[in-house]
């Protein structure tokens, strides 16, 4: 597996950095995963532990594999934590869309998004435990060229129409509560993005089986 992090682009109203940034489920964290896609099984599931996630309620009966192949509109079931608060999240990548690189052009990227068409992958997030998960962003999700590398991911500081990398709000404290967001890709030119991939190595050992594994989840059309 292929362990080099592409640079993320993060841009705001007033500023507009070049940056790394690491992992955060926190309510203002911007991230990028740390991990590239390996080959992957099929899909499969893990059994978890029915003890209440400590700042929460009980996990849920069985958590995505980590290392699946998914398809776009499946939902996998992750451990998550925020804060103090561990649970469990649902991630279902629900449709890829290509943009216009003429779609950038309020984001002032310059010379760095020359001849590079948008992605927008958009994510539903769910709460699967019933843990209090409000304000929490997921933070891991990056779009995934043809040949599974990663596409170059732009965090905006702000709003952006076309993809609105949004967060939960204060009511998603509740099993079933969702929310949907959007991650901000882009292509070079002659490659597309055909999918994406969700990596949580860094949550782990939140996960009851010490064999959960640290491989992203990938998901293709």
């Amino acid at each position: 597996m292929r362990t080099g992090v592409p640079a993320v682009m993060a841009v705001s109203a007033t500023v507009l950095t070049l940056a790394l940034t690491g992992c955060s489920s926190e309510k203002d964290g911007t991230a990028a995963p740390t991990g590239f896609p390996a080959p992957a099984p099929a899909a499969t599931s893990a059994p978890s532990s029915s003890a209440p996630a400590e700042g929460g309620s009980s996990s849920p009966g069985e958590y995505t594999k980590q290392g699946s192949t998914l398809k776009i509109g499946e939902k996998a079931v992750v451990p998550f934590k925020s804060k103090t608060n561990t649970g469990a999240i649902g991630v279902t990548v629900t449709g890829i869309e290509k943009g216009a690189e003429a779609d950038l052009a309020s984001l002032n990227l310059g010379d760095r998004a020359k001849g590079m068409t948008p992605y927008y992958v958009r994510v539903k997030v769910t709460n699967e435990s019933g843990t209090d998960f409000s304000y929490s962003s997921l933070g891991l999700m990056n779009g995934l060229l043809g040949d599974g590398s990663r596409a170059q991911r732009v965090t905006v500081i702000g709003k952006f129409a076309k993809c609105d990398s949004d967060h939960a709000d204060k009511t998603f404290t509740t099993k079933g509560a969702s929310y949907d967001s959007c991650v901000l890709a882009l292509a070079p030119s002659g490659a597309e993005v055909t999918g994406a991939n969700y990596s949580a190595s860094t949550y782990r050992d939140l996960a009851p089986n010490t064999d959960y594994g640290d491989d992203a989840l990938v998901w293709k059309a």
